[in-house]
């Protein structure tokens, strides 16, 4: 089969003819129909996840069940499916035994450290599937598995009462679906980003955000503006960090509330820096978040599909993967990146 398979480190994407993989008994092969690019399958390629060479990239993938491993139930020929990001866990640690695989001490990831989908075929893990509704198209729940699970499952983690308010910081790739998603839950919602261009695009949808905040605008004004869906305390009640930009983490302290709630989506290389003024006086709670579990993606992809909601995707051809890195790398993409297969 064809594949963008990763065969030394920092090397340019290419297309390669590799065997076509078999399921185990707990897995089904997907014919992939769709595989997103992620700020990550960069971090795989430059080895940051000690990736064992040679690998497929991407951990997005959508497509149609081709074969069923003996063991799988629930699943058959012809589904259509997404994968979340996990090609297997240990099943023995703590969080294995307690139904939270996707904290699993020792996991592989697909396209991070095991195979992933820019590739005509995928083994799947038959527990990290999730069934797509017939008029979901393959190229909006490809990135969904990721993007979309992420900023879903932080929302999730936030733990706001529905009516409450909640700042996506970062309208890119996970930000423009949070604002939807955030909406179609029931909160009230601020879209915060550095470019006005990205905050126009989400104004512009069915679901948009109840306030747009530029974040290089005084703080002041920012605040007055929150005021319009602010509760008893200034500020909202939690801020989703949908962004790896320094500056962003002091930006959301400071638009959160007393007593409010910070959930990590973002990578930043050089890590977090806060000051102490804007959390420890403000009782402000940080929570890390990884994505959703298969039951909460599940959900999403209900909601998704119910309220009808946006993803803005370019796609590419598997042989363009290189041409989409570089125009990700140049910083002129916006929204999500996806390889359809023909």
């Amino acid at each position: 089969m064809r594949a963008v398979q990763i065969q030394q480190y920092n090397e340019s994407y290419h297309v390669s003819e590799v065997p076509t993989p078999s399921p185990a008994p707990h897995q089904v092969l997907v014919r992939i129909k769709a595989a997103g690019f992620c700020h990550t399958d960069l971090m795989a390629l430059n080895n940051e996840f000690n990736t064992k060479l040679p690998f497929i990239g991407s951990h997005e993938p959508a497509g149609i069940i081709e074969e069923v491993g003996s063991a799988v139930r629930g699943f058959r020929k012809g589904d259509r499916v997404g994968c979340i990001n996990f090609d297997s866990v240990c099943g023995k640690c703590p969080d294995c035994k307690s139904g939270l695989p996707i904290y699993c001490d020792a996991p592989f990831m697909k396209g991070i450290t095991a195979d992933g989908a820019w590739a005509e075929y995928m083994n799947a893990d038959a527990q990290f599937l999730v069934k797509l509704p017939d008029q979901m198209e393959f190229k909006v729940a490809a990135p969904l598995m990721c993007a979309g699970i992420s900023i879903y499952g932080g929302i999730v983690r936030a733990g706001v009462p529905k009516g409450g308010s909640i700042g996506i910081v970062g309208i890119g790739g996970l930000g423009h679906i949070g604002t939807q998603v955030a909406k179609c839950m029931g909160y009230k919602v601020a879209a915060i980003d550095v470019k006005q261009s990205a905050l126009d695009a989400v104004a512009s949808y069915q679901h948009a955000p109840d306030v747009l905040i530029l974040s290089t605008d005084p703080i002041e004004s920012s605040h007055e503006r929150l005021n319009a869906i602010s509760g008893p305390y200034p500020g909202l009640d939690a801020t989703i960090l949908a962004t790896d930009h320094p500056a962003a983490f002091e930006l959301a302290a400071a638009l959160t509330r007393k007593h409010g709630t910070m959930v990590l989506l973002g990578q930043p290389e050089q890590g977090i820096t806060m000051s102490y003024q804007t959390t420890i006086y403000k009782d402000i709670k940080l929570v890390g978040s990884l994505v959703a579990d298969t039951v909460q993606a599940q959900e999403f992809i209900q909601l998704f599909s119910d309220n009808n909601l946006h993803v803005q995707v370019k796609q590419w051809k598997l042989e363009e993967a290189e041409q989409m890195k570089q125009e990700y790398l140049a910083g002129r993409s916006n929204g999500k990146n996806v390889i359809v297969m023909e």
